[in-house]
């Protein structure tokens, strides 16, 4: 968990260094309507954006990792509760 926050933190500082560095001026249309900015604030827009997809992407498998472990915790907890039966020796 660590890891991958420091991992997260570096790629956002090397993005907002990259988008810095690139101050040019550029016009990007797109579904017809034309926007003016610089070169690193589309970048940072299109790292921004991926990042909103990949948790888009990532949220029905937590999901379902969630449901499977509620179901398990839910099976344990019955299995415990059960009395064992075991058969009196003669």
């Amino acid at each position: 968990m660590i890891i991958s926050l420091i991992l997260t933190l570096a790629a956002a500082v090397f993005g907002v260094i990259i988008a810095q560095e690139n101050t040019t001026m550029v016009q990007v249309t797109f579904l017809g309507y034309a926007v003016q900015g610089s070169i690193g604030t589309f970048m940072l827009l299109a790292l921004g954006v991926g990042v909103v997809f990949g948790i888009l992407l990532m949220v029905p498998a937590l999901i379902g990792h969630s449901l499977t472990a509620m179901q398990s915790r839910r099976k344990i907890a019955q299995l415990e509760y059960k009395p064992s039966r075991k058969k009196a020796s003669k």
